[in-house]
C-alpha cells in the first residue's frame, strides 16, 4: 500500500500556524452547532452520588438525557466509571440549555429520580469544553 506524504494543514483547528499550543486546542470536524457540559450528580447536601449502576432503562442517568432531550439533541454522552458521579455530555442545538437553565432543570427533576430514587436536588453543571474527562 502506497503512503502519502502530508504536506499541507496539521492537527490544529482552522489550520493555524505551527509550534506549541499555550491552551487547549478544541478541532470541531462536523459540526460547530454543539455545547458541551459535565454534570456532577449530587445530593441536596452535596455528596456526590454513585451513578456507576444507573444506565438501566428508568434509571436517573436515563432520566437526564431524557430532560436534556426536551430541548437539545444529545450527540455523545460519557459516565466515568467510577464514584465522581461525573456525565459529559456533548448536546447538538447550541444555545439550547445553558449551564445555569440546566442545572436548575437537573435540580428540579427532584430527590427521587429514576427506578432507583437517586436525589439529583444539588447536581452542578459547568462548561467543560470538549473534555470527558
Amino acid at each position: 500500500m502506497a503512503d502519502i506524504t502530508r504536506v499541507h494543514g496539521n492537527g490544529k483547528a482552522h489550520g493555524s500556524a505551527a509550534g506549541a499550543i499555550s491552551a487547549d486546542e478544541l478541532v470541531i470536524l462536523n459540526d460547530m452547532n454543539m455545547d458541551y457540559f459535565k454534570i456532577i450528580v449530587q445530593d441536596v447536601s452535596g455528596d456526590v452520588a454513585d451513578i456507576r449502576n444507573e444506565l438501566d432503562v428508568g434509571e436517573s442517568v436515563a432520566a437526564i438525557l431524557t430532560l436534556i432531550g426536551t430541548k437539545a439533541n444529545v450527540e455523545m454522552y460519557q459516565v466515568e466509571g467510577d464514584t465522581t458521579g461525573q456525565i459529559s455530555v456533548a448536546v447538538k442545538g447550541k444555545d439550547a440549555w445553558t449551564t445555569g437553565t440546566l442545572q436548575t432543570a437537573i435540580r428540579a427533576l427532584g430527590a427521587a429520580v429514576g427506578t432507583n430514587s437517586v436525589d439529583v436536588s444539588g447536581s452542578t453543571v459547568t462548561s467543560s469544553g470538549l473534555e470527558f474527562v
